[in-house]
């Protein structure tokens, strides 16, 4: 087996840009899943916003409160938790992505070793004759 065989197999090749593209994931997904779980555990308990409902109350000045119940902190809580629950998915995929590149990797050194094993024995048989038994090792 020679470096050209290695770099030649797109399974070792796919393989290996899998593995960067996870462990990449894998690292930012864990970084900011942790930072923006620290900004939620952060954030005070905060309670809801009773102006949503006063529905019998509605005229064209309150129907943006009652649209948008949310007070800032509120919002600001939703958009924390919403980008930990993107980023946790990033971390998972990221290690998902590690997982089959690895898989994918050890199936392409499998195939070249197999392949140069065979051309190591058709050469062997070609070196001592085609009627000549194999060589046991």
């Amino acid at each position: 087996m020679k470096l050209p065989d290695v770099y030649s197999d797109w399974r070792i090749v796919a393989g290996l840009a899998l593995i960067v593209l996870g462990a990449v994931n894998w690292e930012i997904g864990r970084a900011r899943t942790e930072e923006y779980s620290r900004i939620v555990v952060g954030t005070a308990d905060v309670a809801a916003d009773e102006a949503y409902r006063s529905f019998d109350e509605l005229d064209p000045r309150t129907d943006g409160a009652v649209l948008a119940p949310f007070t800032n902190a509120q919002r600001q809580l939703s958009y924390a938790t919403a980008r930990m629950d993107f980023y946790h998915a990033t971390f998972l995929t990221g290690q998902a992505l590690v997982l089959v590149g690895v898989a994918l990797t050890l199936v392409g050194f499998i195939v070249i070793i197999q392949r140069d094993n065979r051309h190591v024995h058709r050469r062997r048989r070609t070196t001592l004759g085609v009627d000549a038994p194999p060589h046991a090792d």
